[in-house]
């Protein structure tokens, strides 16, 4: 799938993420990074009565509360009360509300059930809540779609924006880390058998990465603003390549349809896992094309998740926007001297779903 410039240019004008790191406050970037002892990283938590009415957030569970704020600090970040339409993406959804809910009806034998369980635990319950909070009555979409659940989210947005049916678009992305998916991801090899460091986990060299979570929205149009993050210029998706050549060719033909080669790329975001099965082919993408760029690494700030490409996404227009590369995503402090100009996002979900994010920093607040 490829998502390409016909069309107005589509700007990230504002972002609000909510993560195991302390990236809630757009005024700050990566300050400190929190370190985790085991194998499951779990976000840190604002202060939600500064963005949550007391009286509502009472009634809303944990990843409600998450992802309200996580909307409100996006919103307020672009400057913007109500968006024209809600999209909201996640791979598996509120997993602790939907235990709760199923294991009632098997309880109270399916009678007398709590509504509460059942309906925040549906997988459009969240965009619903933004949408009666900010009084959005446009579109309102949620794609459940695994790995590519916040691509497609995406691509829904910038086809919107492109058609022109609608100014500004809110979209997002949850997934919530659980012992269940954990248990699971375990037996199946996803996870490491040993206790790991997140600061310790691309020198592990073990199968198997760390469990994360996280949220993250964006709001997208196609107006820029002195306040606009950066140009989201295209995205593309492959699922399952069939072996390294076939990958290497889509990320090339991805590049040549957007007029660049790997040569223009300044920053590589790698969503390498740090599970040396899985992250073989992102590595190798990277000695290939990009050795002389900025290689970007997250994933032990967040650990993995179906929706992690959308921390890279944020990364990136972070640093556009910024103009400054964390000391402690940067994998090679020798690379950081090119101008930061052009971000592209490589992640890639359980060597499954690879996924393609180009930004550029052509924005009438950061043109170069």
């Amino acid at each position: 799938m490829l998502i390409n410039g016909n069309g107005p240019n589509i700007y990230i004008n504002g972002a609000g993420v909510i993560s195991p790191q302390q990236t809630y406050d757009n005024e700050a970037f990566l300050p400190e990074v929190t370190e985790y002892g085991g194998n499951v990283l779990t976000c840190i938590q604002p202060n939600f009565k500064d963005y949550i009415n007391p009286f509502q957030m009472r009634r809303l569970s944990r990843m409600l509360r998450m992802g309200l704020s996580a909307a409100t600090i996006c919103l307020q970040n672009a400057r913007l009360e109500t968006p024209d339409a809600i999209i909201t993406a996640t791979g598996y959804g509120f997993q602790e509300d939907m235990g709760k809910f199923l294991l009632e009806i098997l309880q109270q034998n399916e009678q007398q059930l709590t509504p509460t369980y059942f309906m925040q635990s549906t997988y459009n319950a969240l965009s619903g809540l933004i949408a009666l909070t900010v009084k959005c009555m446009g579109y309102n979409n949620t794609y459940a779609g695994r790995g590519f659940a916040f691509e497609t989210a995406v691509q829904d947005a910038m086809l919107l924006v492109r058609e022109k049916e609608a100014e500004n678009v809110l979209v997002g992305s949850f997934d919530q880390a659980h012992h269940v998916q954990y248990s699971d991801y375990a037996r199946l090899g996803y996870v490491k058998k040993e206790k790991t460091s997140n600061l310790k986990l691309f020198e592990s060299r073990t199968q198997g990465t760390l469990q994360g979570e996280g949220m993250a929205f964006f709001t997208v149009s196609g107006q820029a603003f002195p306040h606009s993050w950066c140009l989201l210029q295209s995205l593309h998706t492959v699922y399952r390549p069939a072996d390294f050549p076939f990958l290497c060719e889509e990320l090339t033909d991805f590049l040549q349809a957007n007029g660049i080669g790997p040569e223009d790329i300044d920053v590589f975001v790698n969503g390498a896992s740090g599970d040396i099965v899985r992250d073989k082919w992102s590595m190798e993408l990277r000695k290939k094309f990009f050795s002389h760029a900025a290689e970007v690494l997250f994933k032990h700030l967040t650990g993995e998740y179906a929706t992690a490409s959308s921390f890279g996404v944020w990364l990136g227009a972070r640093i556009l926007k910024t103009r400054t590369i964390p000391e402690s995503v940067l994998a090679d402090p020798a690379t950081s001297g090119r101008p930061l100009r052009t971000v592209l996002v490589c992640n890639h979900f359980l060597d499954r779903n690879y996924s393609f994010f180009l930004l550029t920093g052509r924005t009438p607040s950061i043109s170069t």
